[in-house]
């Protein structure tokens, strides 16, 4: 078996890429070290190898060295190729998804992969629409609209002021969003027959649990049920979410007696949704931003497996 290191090169601090680079050149097994130089590299390479790897019959494990969005772009490349295990080196900000399995510190133990073992997880296949153009692709942790997208967007361009990172950004941007509150008027289709037709301040469609970099927004998600969770908070005022924040970080918000008494919060497993709107919105999508007018979500079972370091 061959490991391929797929790492984006702007991910993380220039020591922590160093200390990997000097780790992986100690493994006894065959592997090859890929940079990428522009955005959708790791999918393409992944998908590369993937292709390579059914033609001469070899299994491969992929490790995405980045973030969400690199893990989610080497996932997209591997999908569908039965010879491809995915596994991450956590060097983003977030690394929402590995946080449903272990710790950082667990995943950056290059050696602990040596004998370690993979399980089988969903992802959310979406098809969105936006003027004429038509994307698809998967999901493997969480879709943000409404005031969590916008909390990421504001963290990015927080980011660019050297002072202000990590966990001092996201919550900066928080309190900024908080301010503006601005959320979104959306049309949301369920399964069972129920529209939201109505402004809202939120709506997260979920594989994982975990995304802004530990805010355990939809704490009942599981990555390998056949399930996506949705969780859907209302046009609450700013009170109300300054009160409600805290517990929905934590993800101990769906036992509040307040949040069930007004009512402002609606949390479903789907197997399919529907999202449109009058206007294009913005969608977060692992991590990255677009913008749509219409989108259909689907949960797509066993979709890829994932590596787990240490044994099982």
């Amino acid at each position: 078996m061959k490991y391929y290191f797929i790492m984006n090169p702007v991910a993380g601090s220039k020591r922590t890429r160093e200390r990997f680079i000097r780790e992986i050149g100690e493994l006894t097994t065959p592997y090859e070290l890929i940079y990428t130089t522009h955005v959708g590299d790791a999918k393409i390479y992944a998908r590369d190898i993937c292709e390579s790897a059914e033609k001469r019959g070899e299994d491969v494990r992929i490790f995405a060295c980045g973030g969400d969005g690199t893990l989610s772009d080497v996932v997209n490349g591997a999908i569908g190729c039965a010879r491809a295990e995915v596994g991450c080196i956590p060097m983003g900000t977030g690394n929402d998804f590995i946080r449903n399995f272990g710790s950082d510190q667990q995943f950056y133990d290059i050696n602990a992969y040596i004998d370690s073992y993979s399980v089988v997880c969903d992802s959310i296949q979406y098809t969105a629409v936006n003027g004429g153009e038509r994307r698809e692709g998967h999901c493997i942790n969480m879709v943000n609209i409404g005031m969590d997208c916008n909390i990421v967007d504001t963290t990015d361009s927080i980011k660019k002021i050297p002072v202000i990172q990590g966990s001092v950004a996201y919550l900066t941007s928080v309190f900024i969003n908080l301010i503006q509150k601005k959320g979104e008027k959306l049309k949301i289709s369920y399964d069972d027959g129920y529209t939201y037709d109505d402004k809202l301040l939120l709506i997260s469609i979920a594989n994982g649990c975990y995304c802004g970099g530990g805010i355990k927004g939809l704490p009942l998600a599981k990555t390998d049920d056949g399930l996506m969770d949705v969780s859907l908070v209302k046009n609450v005022s700013r009170r109300q979410f300054v009160m409600l924040f805290p517990k929905y970080s934590k993800g101990t918000h769906l036992d509040s007696p307040a949040i069930k008494k007004k009512d402002i919060l609606k949390y479903t497993n789907e197997k399919h949704l529907h999202i449109e709107s009058e206007v294009s919105f913005k969608v977060c999508i692992d991590g990255e931003i677009s913008k749509f007018r219409e989108v259909d979500f689907e949960i797509a079972p066993e979709s890829f497996r994932f590596i787990v370091p240490g044994v099982q």
